[in-house]
């Protein structure tokens, strides 16, 4: 097999990375810098996330092993001290891999763009109040107003969209879930006011006045430069595919994570 190696900037993952090439070097795979069979990320979840949008053009035929070198992230497999059996497990990874959704943005512009991302998209104004038609499916939702809102996957219900106040989706679920930051709600002004979890198939658009707004995939953020017609997101046709928790049950790592003290 081809691999490579993306490891948080910090002594103790480099380690982990460098031990790991040399390790999976010896027994005859092979290190490229593009278009990995595996790409074995060492860190946590944000490491797996800016691994996703590095190889996201090869992303089809890509399959991504998480090796945590600190507290468990939800997209990591292996422990730190745990080599020995991602060396003997390799053989299963096809077998074991879960195949997940890209969401998927798409800015209508005069140059328009589309971007992808694991957790969530957002469109959100720091500056000034955000003011946007929302529409599912082509129906008016609302007119939204307030700091902006986010759109998150299955995978990234339990991430930002929680902060939120949004609902965490069982990892089996496939879903689309919207939910607004800091609405306006009065009697002049009124939104939904919660979140609202849609079948993966639905398709969000927003209209407005994003003069001054910033638009974030993950941990990126786009800041436009020309006046934008309409946004598009849904569940993308893009995929990713990674080795994900097999020895402890998506139950259990809520309750590791959240509420185990």
């Amino acid at each position: 097999m081809t691999f490579t190696i993306v490891a948080r900037d910090d002594n103790a993952s480099k380690t982990i990375g460098s031990k790991l090439t040399e390790s999976l070097t010896l027994i005859g795979h092979h290190y490229v810098e593009q278009q990995p069979d595996y790409v074995f990320f060492v860190g946590g979840d944000g490491t797996f996330l800016r691994a996703v949008q590095q190889f996201i053009l090869d992303i089809h035929h890509t399959i991504f092993v998480g090796i945590h070198s600190g507290s468990l992230g939800f997209f990591c497999e292996y422990g730190k001290d745990e080599m020995d059996r991602l060396i003997h497990d390799i053989p299963t990874f096809e077998q074991r891999k879960k195949t997940y959704a890209l969401l998927e943005m798409n800015i209508d512009a005069n140059h328009a763009q589309t971007f992808y991302a694991v957790n969530e998209v957002r469109i959100e104004d720091p500056f000034q109040t955000l003011v946007t038609n929302v529409s599912i499916d082509d129906t008016q939702l609302e007119t939204f107003r307030g700091t902006g809102l986010i759109v998150s996957s299955t995978l990234g219900s339990s991430a930002y969209n929680k902060s939120l106040g949004g609902s965490v989706i069982d990892g089996q679920i496939q879903t689309l879930q919207l939910t607004e930051m800091a609405a306006i709600q009065n009697n002049v002004y009124r939104s939904l006011g919660s979140s609202i979890v849609l079948h993966p198939s639905r398709i969000l658009r927003f209209k407005g006045e994003f003069t001054s707004a910033i638009f974030g995939y993950d941990h990126h953020l786009f800041k436009p430069e020309e006046s934008i017609r309409e946004v598009i997101v849904k569940l993308s046709k893009k995929t990713l595919s990674i080795v994900h928790q097999q020895r402890h049950s998506y139950i259990e790592t809520i309750h590791k994570t959240f509420v185990k003290n």
